[in-house]
This record gives C-alpha cells, structure tokens and sequence, in this order.
C-alpha cells in the first residue's frame, strides 16, 4: 500500500466517523433514556477523612 492508498483510506474513515457523529449521539441519548440516567447524572458526594498513617477513609466508618 502506498502513502495515497493510505491518504485516501484515512479520508474515508474520517469521512464516515463524520457522518457517523448524529447517528452515535442519537443513540447515546436513546441508551441514556433506556438505562436511566437520572440516577446516574446525579452522583454523590463522599467525603474522605484522614487517617493517622496518611491513608483515606470514610467518616462514617471506624480506625480498627
């Protein structure tokens, strides 16, 4: 294969990713409705305490 063949294919892929862009954020936003994404755009907030030897944990939980 020669540096055209290869400038042409390049092209060709680009060119379908392009064309490819509102069909893949139609069914992105079909997907999100599907797996309901209201739980998922709201996320929490876990806050994170530190430890005496410099380590994370949750507040809620214990040292043992």
């Amino acid at each position: 294969m020669g540096a055209a063949e290869a400038l042409v294919l390049a092209a060709v892929v680009g060119g379908l990713f392009w064309l490819a862009g509102p069909l893949r954020r139609r069914l992105e936003r079909w997907l999100a409705r599907r797996l309901g994404s209201g739980r998922a755009a709201v996320g929490r907030v876990v806050v994170l305490g530190r430890r005496r030897n410099g380590t994370f944990s949750r507040e809620d939980r214990h040292d043992h």
